[in-house]
């Protein structure tokens, strides 16, 4: 059968049937919104690439840094791996954590920015959003 609205008219009213209406599509275009992979705007992978790649990739020299995080896998992350990794984030962020005070003191340049870490803040709340559907 084919899906259609069926009007009718009553004494001058039109009634609308949804029988035969599909379920609408918001709700599959949010599951697939949440399913999606992360993705890293331009911005986020400038900054990515000259404070966070040395240390967090597959070759990295840094043992601990490169078993903890690889940037590179990212966006091949599932989405219980993508909420874990955007809260930590946050906290790593938001604490100053990361790069790492020593890295810092050795070479100065390698410290966020207030401009980069509003960029930062500002991307994984947008990634948050997206995989709480939002």
């Amino acid at each position: 059968m084919k899906r259609f609205t069926l009007f009718f008219a009553l004494m001058g009213t039109v009634i609308i049937s949804s029988a035969f209406n599909p379920k609408p599509i918001e709700s599959n275009a949010v599951q697939l919104h949440q399913d999606s992979k992360i993705e890293l705007p331009d911005n986020i992978k400038e900054i990515v690439e000259v404070k966070c790649m040395n240390c967090h990739k597959p070759d990295a020299r840094n043992e601990k840094a490169r078993e903890k995080l690889q940037w590179v896998k990212v966006p091949e992350m599932n989405k219980e791996q993508q909420e874990d990794f955007i809260a930590e984030m946050f906290e790593v962020i938001e604490d100053g954590d990361m790069p790492p005070a020593r890295m810092v003191e050795r070479n100065p340049k390698m410290k966020l920015t207030d401009e980069e870490n509003k960029a930062f803040m500002a991307w994984l709340e947008k990634e948050e959003k997206r995989l709480k559907g939002k």
